[in-house]
């Protein structure tokens, strides 16, 4: 379905109504100057902003935004099917009185956002900028070294992106993120930004494509997997944190097959029993569920092939952990459920006691046991629930 709208802003609705995007032209101020008649969006999730006034479009350091000088020409609107569900979709075209034209689609699902812009004409002048191009949001800039060109179509998009002030990025410290440069060639990874609302935003760049998706706590990102990176060439893990962080933070951000993982010497041998289940690699499952966890800190997951779980906790810190196995046994198919189980645990040893695991089976387990397992500092433990007979 396609229908010409006659004037801005063009308002864009999710099918159930949960995301709301505009798009506008307004004047923009980006530190002490102010830029006439630039194209912009903003983004609603659940009637609360999500991403602030936001501009299309380059901006190189020390110079001016590519997408400012221009006015709306006409819009369509469409209704896509994403890889996420239904979606609703506008694309606008806005134009420039030195020829530049500039076509912005944006599309929204009841999960997502997404943006991207693309270029047409060029400015008289088609001098060639290379140097620090830079990205600057609500608190913080980032910086990469790309050559740019200053008209053309191939240009490089490191739009203004807005989030409401008090955002906090989940990602912390150096180590990771200085593990995450080397995920793909491009050196283009994605941030999680959790906004004052209580919601996450998790958003990537593939060119001049703008991606963004939201949820409402951390656990929801390790059940989603995303295109966003092409490849994970390396998944190190030195610690329990960085191995927390990869399991919310760089798992769920590729469809790739993931390599095995580099366990450094801190982390203990119920960690990476815990942590290899958690990504089980290679092998289907009739269900996976992340039960809770934060990034950097622990993480709880439950795995199912046909009337077997297993439940894998791994964590940062000391700390005592608890699995309640009647959540699961209310999940499963009622035909697949027993009366009794076996449940075996692998765990971190205990002060006093021998070794640098522990094995234990426990027989004739109702379904409303409760497992108490005091983890150590860059520890695990592994919980198989066996249908007894």
């Amino acid at each position: 379905m396609k229908a010409a709208i006659p004037d801005i802003p063009l308002p864009l609705l999710s099918p159930s109504k949960r995301i709301h995007a505009e798009v506008s032209v307004e004047t923009v101020w980006i530190g002490s100057t102010v830029y006439p008649e630039c194209p912009v969006w903003r983004v609603w999730c659940d009637e609360r902003l999500v991403v602030d006034t936001s501009t299309f479009g380059l901006l190189p350091q020390d110079g001016e935004p590519l997408a400012y000088g221009l006015t709306f020409v006409k819009a369509t609107r469409h209704r896509p099917q994403t890889g996420i569900g239904p979606g609703r979709m506008v694309k606008a075209r806005f134009a420039g009185r030195d020829g530049r034209e500039l076509e912005v689609t944006i599309r929204v699902t009841d999960l997502s956002a997404f943006c991207a812009v693309r270029q047409f004409g060029k400015r008289p002048s088609t001098q060639r900028l290379a140097g620090t191009l830079a990205l600057h949001c609500q608190d913080e800039t980032w910086r990469a070294n790309v050559p740019v060109s200053r008209g053309g179509s191939d240009a490089q998009d490191l739009s203004i992106t807005r989030f409401p002030q008090g955002s906090v990025l989940l990602e912390r410290g150096e180590t990771l993120n200085a593990q995450r440069s080397t995920l793909n060639a491009q050196g283009k990874v994605p941030q999680v930004r959790f906004a004052p609302s209580g919601k996450l935003v998790a958003f990537w760049r593939h060119g001049l494509e703008q991606h963004l998706v939201f949820f409402d706590r951390p656990g929801d990102l390790a059940v989603r997997r995303f295109g966003a990176l092409e490849r994970v060439d390396e998944l190190v893990v030195t610690d329990g944190r960085q191995g927390c962080n990869h399991l919310f933070l760089t798992v769920p951000f590729t469809k790739a097959a993931l390599p095995a993982p580099a366990f450094g010497g801190a982390v203990t041998p119920a960690f990476r029993a815990a942590f290899e289940t958690m990504l089980g690699r290679g092998a289907a499952s009739d269900d996976f569920w992340m039960m809770r966890g934060e990034p950097g800190e622990f993480a709880v997951a439950a795995r199912r092939q046909g009337n077997v779980w297993q439940v894998a906790g791994v964590t940062a810190a000391a700390q005592t952990l608890t699995v309640r196995f009647e959540d699961l046994w209310l999940r499963m198919p009622a035909e697949q459920r027993a009366l009794t189980y076996t449940v075996d645990i692998l765990r971190d040893p205990l002060k006093g006691e021998a070794g640098d695991r522990v094995e234990e089976p426990f027989a004739d387990q109702a379904p409303d046991v409760r497992v108490a397992l005091d983890l150590a500092k860059n520890g695990g433990f592994l919980i198989t629930f066996n249908p007894q007979i």
